[in-house]
């Protein structure tokens, strides 16, 4: 019996199958690895805005003040010492210290919200509640007196909600927003009420 070869029209059509099943296969590839990818950003990105809630409500756990906020600011004076009701510590307690400052720093055109703090732990330069914060804050930037601490990356959109910008009165802060979809697209809700506030001896 003679052997019967593939013509070349059957070659053709081998050919043509053999390539459109290996780009279905790479489709299905490309396809399974992007979705693994947006699940590994979006998984990231829970990781983080997890980690900045928990920094953020520890923070309001433990603020004495809100000595300042507006949509991209929020000023918050944290204790440096624990309290007690012996009179020394509640003395040194009333006073606000550079040591005890903590600036929540939104960034629009970047999209960050950052932490500053004084890099020198130890200084306890008293400031008085009517002080500039703002103009203390650049002072000290302008000196290369702070540490900027990233605390949430990728913000498509938000701010800083301000009820009312008495230090005295005020005992809320919060930060909404939302993320870029490159990172998962999640919506952010940060911050919280004073658990501990206190009133600093300048308020009326």
């Amino acid at each position: 019996m003679r052997r019967r070869g593939l013509t070349l029209v059957e070659l053709t059509i081998a050919s043509a199958i053999t390539s459109l099943i290996a780009l279905a296969v790479a489709g299905s590839l490309s396809a399974t690895s992007g979705l693994m990818q947006m699940e590994d950003r979006a998984a990231a990105a829970s990781a983080r805005l997890a980690r900045a809630e928990a920094r953020l409500s520890d923070h309001a756990a433990r603020a004495r003040l809100i000595l300042h906020q507006d949509a991209d600011e929020v000023l918050l004076w944290l204790p440096s010492e624990p309290f007690t009701s012996g009179p020394t510590n509640t003395q040194e307690y009333d006073r606000i210290e550079a040591n005890e400052l903590a600036w929540y720093l939104h960034d629009p055109t970047s999209g960050t919200l950052t932490l500053l703090t004084t890099r020198d732990r130890s200084d306890r330069t008293v400031h008085p509640l009517s002080t500039d914060w703002d103009g203390l804050r650049l002072t000290m930037q302008v000196q290369s007196r702070l540490t900027v601490t990233s605390v949430l990356e990728g913000i498509a959109s938000g701010g800083f909600r301000v009820e009312d910008d008495d230090a005295c009165s005020v005992r809320r802060f919060s930060f909404s927003g939302t993320l870029t979809d490159d990172v998962g697209g999640l919506q952010v809700e940060l911050g919280g009420r004073l658990a501990h506030g206190q009133r600093h001896p300048d308020c009326p």
